[in-house]
């Protein structure tokens, strides 16, 4: 392909990446088991995927449990699966320690694919190539080979080990979905000062490099199959010993990411946001939270990662802070919307109608449009007697309430006998 390898240095030269980037598509889908809510890839639509990574649990009582188990996970699944604006399920949020290691990887997939309908994640429970294929034949007994062959379903994210390192396992996850024609996730996790340059447009290119190095890869492999980078760079916090991945520059990090994937080679792009360093569902987890979302949705990111429910740079993650997150989500997409702009809502014809000093409450558009206007769902918008008179609880306590309803009345979605099929492949 015309690179050449010095020691376990690979040189690619630019004609090949050029070559490998014309072969990218700029947008893809992933099913669902409900084909209504399969996703678009790079298309109008921000995208939600959930939290990843993290190890422990805060309670609503204040606690922070580290012992987490599969139920927990499966808990996890069914608040996602009834957050609205929560597009994707599965993935990592937390890593339960009570089902063997070799096999926990498969039991959390199994406990997302029986509790939710949306696009299934896979999760990062692997040790090498082979546990990529043993997710793949999940879905595949789900699907059927027939659909896998022909459809998306999932991605496999893929880290590089900055600084300019991919190791071998990396390599072969890669190669196992590129080989699958299922798509692969690139997130280059770059700290400025540790893992990578101090400075932020140095923070960019090298994880532009590393991002285009595993691109280049799934290309040679399979020429045409979709990739997704992902802007994940964070901020080393040396006053602290700490990586900030709720801080300004943070948020400018991924911006400047996502600017390069979208603009420059005309590429979905994913980002990390929707995070807080905050310990506790405080002010300073809104406002980060906020912050991060805003930003990335305002540059356009197509899928954003560790998006709802994340606390203490993503070590934590929160039943009650997922269902906050999920209407500061939504919050996001109204402001993405705008301002709808014709004839009608210039209002030329009611503003002149109305008399000075007058009200516009039983204006014939005022009675078209009054319940089409955004409404909050756990922000609590009574007045003070009101709020006084239904107990006066905070949005935490809200979001608690909402949380066991949500447990005590979800069920199980997936068929019976694929079910069947499921349990018998992971004992095998």
């Amino acid at each position: 392909m015309g690179g050449h390898v010095e020691g376990e240095i690979v040189f690619l030269p630019s004609s090949l990446v050029e070559e490998c980037l014309k072969n990218v598509p700029s947008t893809f889908v992933v099913e669902a088991v409900d084909p209504k809510k399969a996703v678009t890839i790079g298309g109008d639509s921000l995208i939600i995927h959930p939290a990843g990574g993290e190890v422990f649990i805060k309670g609503a009582d204040g606690t922070r449990r580290e012992q987490t188990g599969i139920k927990d996970f499966s808990d996890l699944q069914k608040i996602y699966q009834a957050c609205k604006n929560i597009n994707m399920t599965g993935y990592q949020p937390l890593a339960p320690v009570d089902v063997p290691l070799k096999t926990r990887g498969l039991h959390c997939l199994y406990e997302t694919m029986l509790y939710t309908d949306k696009p299934w994640l896979a999760p990062m429970d692997y040790s090498g190539g082979e546990d990529k294929c043993r997710e793949l034949k999940m879905y595949e007994i789900v699907f059927g080979k027939k659909f896998m062959d022909e459809h998306y379903v999932t991605w496999s994210i893929v880290c590089p080990e900055s600084p300019m390192i991919y190791s071998r396992f990396s390599c072969e996850s890669i190669i196992e979905f590129s080989k699958a024609d299922q798509p692969v996730a690139l997130v280059s996790a770059t700290m400025s000062g540790i893992t990578s340059p101090i400075h932020i447009l140095g923070m960019i290119v090298q994880a532009n490099t590393e991002t285009l190095a595993g691109l280049c890869l799934a290309q040679c492999v399979n020429p045409g199959v979709p990739v997704l980078p992902s802007a994940s760079l964070t901020y080393g916090n040396l006053k602290l010993a700490t990586w900030e991945c709720a801080s300004p520059d943070t948020a400018l990090m991924l911006s400047g990411a996502i600017q390069m994937y979208k603009e420059f080679y005309h590429l979905p792009a994913r980002a990390q946001t929707g995070v807080s360093s905050s310990k506790c569902l405080d002010d300073q987890a809104g406002i980060e939270t906020m912050q991060s979302l805003l930003l990335t949705a305002l540059m356009d990111v197509d899928v954003t990662s560790q998006s709802v429910g994340t606390l203490e740079n993503l070590l934590t993650v929160s039943y009650e802070k997922t269902l906050i997150d999920d209407e500061v989500i939504d919050r996001v997409r109204r402001i993405l919307q705008g301002i709808e702009i014709d004839e009608e809502m210039l209002s030329v014809e009611e503003i002149l109608e109305v008399e000075h000093g007058q009200n516009f409450l039983t204006q014939d558009s005022t009675l078209r449009y009054l319940c089409n206007g955004w409404q909050a769902d756990i922000s609590d918008w009574n007045s003070y007697e009101n709020w006084m008179s239904l107990n006066h609880t905070d949005i935490e306590q809200r979001a608690a309430e909402k949380v066991r309803d949500i447990l005590e009345t979800s069920e199980i979605i997936l068929d019976k006998g694929v079910t069947k099929e499921l349990n018998k492949y992971i004992k095998k």
